[in-house]
């Protein structure tokens, strides 16, 4: 009998280190959505080619900043072409939305359009600055995959999430106007309202890779600093 009894508990001891841990619950995949209101602060820059026409009959020319010079230069000699830098900086709102897959509860493949509006100062310009309007708008569109690192993690970490967009933008600010590829880095949190809707904060940056299209300015550039609020439906 002792034995018998010695027997079933070692069946049950070496039953009970045989088992596997219940399965987790698998994650279904959803629509994803996300909306962001925020504010921006962009700047651009460029080269521009200045051709200078100071040689006139009268010897004489209007410098950028409004003077009158006269030069000792022959009537008709004119100088070559150079380059100088010009730029614009400006503030204003910026919003976004995104739709697609959110595949496991894990990483979402997602479609993406924006809008931003921006004023602000321009310089270097070799006409009037008072003659260039000050602003600036852009609309980008393009893939984006967003994923949660810390999905499996316990407490509010698993909420953090990181995003990497590449747009196709179409703009200009303080007469720089390009076309040109846009990467914009993301990282956010939200909060839970219910089982679907979401409310989180989220920061970016962006740097804007253009092409030329005005043959007198070129190599131009940009990048951008945002923060703002989203409306989140995963």
């Amino acid at each position: 009998m002792k034995k018998l009894a010695f027997i079933l508990a070692a069946l049950l001891v070496a039953s009970s280190f045989g088992e596997e841990p219940a399965p987790k619950q698998r994650r279904k995949n959803s629509f994803y959505f996300d909306a962001t209101l925020g504010t921006t602060l962009r700047h651009l820059g460029a080269e521009q080619t200045v051709h200078d026409n100071s040689g006139s009959s009268s010897g004489c020319h209007f410098e950028s900043d409004g003077r009158y010079v006269c030069n000792e230069k022959s009537a008709g000699e004119r100088n070559g072409p150079y380059e100088k830098d010009i730029g614009y900086t400006g503030f204003g709102p910026l919003f976004s939305m995104r739709f697609g897959t959110l595949i496991n509860g894990g990483i979402a493949f997602l479609a993406n359009t924006e809008i931003e509006y921006t004023t602000g100062k321009v310089y270097g310009h070799e006409k009037d600055e008072d003659d260039i309007t000050p602003r600036s708008i852009f609309f980008g569109f393009g893939p984006s995959i967003l994923f949660y690192p810390f999905l499996d993690s316990e407490g509010a970490v698993k909420n953090v999430y990181v995003a990497v967009t590449a747009n196709m933008t179409l703009g200009s600010g303080g007469d720089i106007g390009f076309l040109g590829g846009n990467i914009m880095l993301e990282a956010g949190y939200f909060y839970p309202v219910s089982k679907r809707l979401n409310f989180g904060f989220a920061a970016g940056a962006d740097i804007i890779s253009p092409g030329d299209l005005d043959g007198d300015t070129k190599n131009e550039s940009g990048f951008a600093i945002w923060a703002g609020v989203k409306l989140i439906r995963k």
